[in-house]
């Protein structure tokens, strides 16, 4: 199991319950695990360990109920979750200064502006886990004036677009230096970006189309 969470030994390794999806819910067309919840059954966690799998630290985990190889398999793909009732409170204040810890889905979908001018450059879309001990805000990003996305905007106008173009997006690293402020209540949050970071754009990829086979003929009776 692929840990998206900090409080991995309460969630894992001590007996617990938690929510469980009923059918696999898969990736998306973009490769991310963002798909919204299927329907969600409660299991009982008797506990787990740490394990390291081809470089990533993954969690074995224990259900009760899953006592043999197959209905383990079956239940791959399923995402496990805890109700937000349940989770613990990270800090005692709304607004904080980026020394707090906020939960990922606290962060989504909040307004970034520019702490020197007010401007707004985008909105955080999603949160990662950084490469060190930092996490990565994805925050997406209108095109640039001038770009390939710019260009597929323009083309739209006035008539119907049977596609969207993929949008742009940038990894902001979630520390205090360049989050200074966060303010969930008022739906947003202050970034100081060092020269050149909002340039670094990436386009996010578009869905594979899907081969479509047409049947074979059907035979004529005679």
């Amino acid at each position: 199991m692929m840990p998206f969470t900090d409080f991995v030994e309460e969630r894992f390794f001590s007996p617990c319950t938690q929510w469980l999806e009923d059918e696999a819910q898969g990736r998306s067309a973009s490769g991310e695990y963002n798909k919204p919840a299927g329907t969600l059954s409660k299991i009982n966690i008797s506990g787990g360990r740490e394990v390291t799998t081809k470089g990533r630290n993954e969690c074995i985990v224990k259900i009760r109920g899953v006592n043999d190889r197959n209905a383990a398999e079956a239940l791959l793909g399923r995402r496990m979750y805890v109700l937000a009732s349940e989770r613990p409170s990270l800090r005692e204040a709304d607004v904080g200064d980026g020394d707090d810890d906020f939960y990922a889905q606290e962060l989504q979908g909040l307004r970034v502006v520019l702490k020197e001018g007010g401007d707004e450059v985008g909105k955080v879309i999603d949160v990662f886990r950084g490469a060190g001990t930092h996490d990565l805000l994805k925050v997406e990003v209108p095109p640039l004036p001038g770009s390939d996305a710019d260009d597929e905007n323009a083309a739209g106008d006035g008539e119907k677009r049977k596609t969207k173009p993929p949008g742009e997006f940038v990894y902001v690293p979630f520390v205090k230096d360049i989050v200074p402020t966060v303010d969930v209540p008022n739906g947003f949050l202050e970034i100081t970006p060092p020269p050149g970071l909002l340039d670094l754009r990436q386009r996010a990829s578009k869905p594979k189309k899907q081969r479509v086979v047409a049947p074979p003929p059907k035979k004529k009776s005679t």
